[in-house]
């Protein structure tokens, strides 16, 4: 009698486990392979399932591949309702649980209770994390994973600002809202600003956004409203990166609290007059982008003073030509040509004090201490400057190098002498950094954006680099430490909330999703492996087991 329950219960256990750990391997080593290696990863594939249907006793093939079958149809299936409402979300689970649940039943002749504790562990499994964001969990731990308002057709990600309070790191981003009847009629009073203000407000009347700060409050991550003063630490410029200079982020100010609507920076005829001529689109669009910054700064200081606060005295900024800040307690105002400011760094000497400028189809370098402008890159019409650049160093405690996310892809350094070098190409089009990581000895991690090098698409997954010099005049490569399988990653950014410890924010392209992300080494890919072995060679002891057994009556 006992022998006979703990046979059940460790059958019972063991759906539990294949329910859960087939997912891990469908998202962990079978879609990878196949995404990766194109036609090798999918003959891999091939191999691995022949080994474990084979190591399958024939007379429970049938209950085994159904189930598994099932797992992974009601795992993906749960996994597209990440962030649904309540209702469809129970409706849906409900529905889908149900229907593959009779269908592995009939077809699979499999047990009611295994079945049954299977479906449960895979709806639990996926209530805690979508199994499409598993890939993370090869890599990072999850510190939070959450969801902000937005609408994808004006604003593709959510937007990160990490702003430093006394209680450490806050993300500063928006989530969207409908203003009230009464906000409405007064913004509609209020649209004089510009021709087209009206049309404006009344377009973006059921979507616009209102800033809120992502930080520790309690020893939780929580959303809660953005603060004035926290505002004005902010740099609008990292704000609006996800849509400029396509549309233009206009601010004001409601009830105490900034708020955000989108227009277009481009009239109808203005884009289809730009379209049609390809040869100055770069250099158009690169012109356009330069006066969209000033006008983004003048609004963006316009709606701080509506809150009664300026911007961070020791923030830099360029305004009217002026480039204006504070440095070593002393403010400072030099007239520079250059339209916005990327941030600092120590470009020429790890031990220089500079600003990273953009031009007109230029990188500009000043140094603070000589206060002026040590070095210039200067673009072509044909392969223009970005202002979507990244600055970081390529070694713990060297000189910073200029990441610049152009087509393709490539890196800068700066010599003492004031010689730019590129250092690095990217091999394909679609290549695009993200951040840099400091690791606190050796080389830093670069971490990217890339599509795979064997399969000819432009899907680009979660990945880290660290940088291998070239010899002498020869450009350098980038040797690969890890990569998350996931897609549509951007917006990372390194982010210090109030218990000390570095984390990654990332914001899912297309959605409004995020996720607060913490490296760890846990090997749970070798693991899951690991897992697939035993079952596999544990499949050819019973099917040994069973031949024998069955012979010998």
């Amino acid at each position: 009698m006992k022998n006979n329950l703990l046979r059940h219960v460790l059958l019972v256990v063991g759906y539990i486990v294949w329910a859960v750990l087939i997912n891990a391997l469908g998202v962990w080593i079978i879609g990878p392979l196949v995404k990766d290696l194109a036609i090798y990863g999918v003959l891999a594939v091939v191999v691995l399932a022949i080994l474990w249907l084979t190591s399958i006793y024939p007379k429970y093939r049938r209950r085994f591949v159904t189930f598994t079958l099932f797992s992974l149809l009601l795992g993906q299936g749960l996994s597209s309702l990440a962030f649904s409402s309540f209702a469809k979300t129970l409706v849906v689970t409900v529905v889908v649980s149900l229907v593959l649940f009779v269908a592995a039943l009939w077809f699979g002749k499999i047990r009611f209770f295994p079945l049954l504790f299977g479906t449960l562990a895979v709806i639990v499994a996926n209530a805690w994390l979508p199994f499409s964001d598993w890939p993370f969990l090869t890599q990072f731990r999850i510190v939070q994973h959450s969801r902000l308002h937005i609408d994808p057709h004006n604003l593709a990600a959510a937007p990160f600002d990490v702003v430093h309070t006394k209680q450490g790191d806050a993300l500063l981003t928006v989530s969207e809202y409908i203003p009230s009847d009464d906000l409405l009629q007064q913004l509609v009073q209020n649209a004089t600003d510009s021709p087209d203000a009206l049309q404006n407000v009344l377009q973006t009347a059921q979507g616009e956004y209102r800033f809120v700060e992502i930080k520790q409050v309690g020893g939780h991550i929580e959303q809660v409203t953005a603060t004035a003063q926290d505002l004005a630490q902010a740099h609008p410029l990292n704000l609006i990166k996800t849509f400029f200079p396509f549309q233009l982020a206009h601010w004001y100010v409601a009830d105490g609290e900034m708020n955000e609507y989108l227009s277009p920076y481009l009239t109808t005829n203005q884009a289809v007059q730009t379209a049609l001529n390809p040869a100055s689109y770069a250099t158009t669009m690169q012109a356009l982008s330069n006066q969209g910054v000033q006008e983004e700064l003048e609004n963006w200081q316009s709606a701080l003073a509506q809150l009664g606060v300026q911007a961070k005295p020791s923030g830099w900024q360029i305004a009217g030509g002026k480039l204006t800040g504070t440095y070593q307690g002393q403010a400072v105002s030099v007239s520079v040509s250059a339209t916005s400011v990327v941030g600092m760094g120590h470009f020429t000497t790890p031990s220089a004090n500079q600003l990273l400028l953009v031009g007109n189809n230029n990188l500009q370098v000043f140094d603070l201490d000589a206060q002026k402008v040590v070095a210039t890159y200067q673009g072509t019409p044909t392969t223009p400057v970005p202002n979507d650049v990244v600055v970081g160093p390529l070694a713990h405690g060297g000189a910073d190098a200029i990441f610049v996310n152009a087509s393709p892809a490539y890196i800068l350094t700066l010599t003492p002498a004031g010689q730019w070098h590129k250092v690095y190409t990217a091999t394909s089009p679609s290549f695009r950094f993200e951040t840099v990581l400091d690791m606190g000895q050796g080389a830093t991690q670069i971490v990217t954006d890339d599509p795979s090098k064997v399969r000819n698409a432009t899907t680009r997954y979660f990945s880290a680099y660290r940088f291998v010099p070239g010899a002498t005049g020869k450009p350098g490569q980038l040797e690969r430490d890890w990569r998350v399988f996931r897609t549509n990653v951007v917006n990372v950014t390194p982010v210090s909330f109030s218990d000390g410890t570095e984390d990654l924010a990332v914001a899912i392209y297309g959605s409004g999703e995020y996720l607060i992300l913490h490296k760890w080494n846990v090997p749970v890919l070798p693991i899951s492996a690991g897992l697939f072995g035993i079952v596999i060679i544990a499949g050819w002891v019973n099917r040994i087991r069973l031949y024998k057994g069955a012979k010998q009556a």
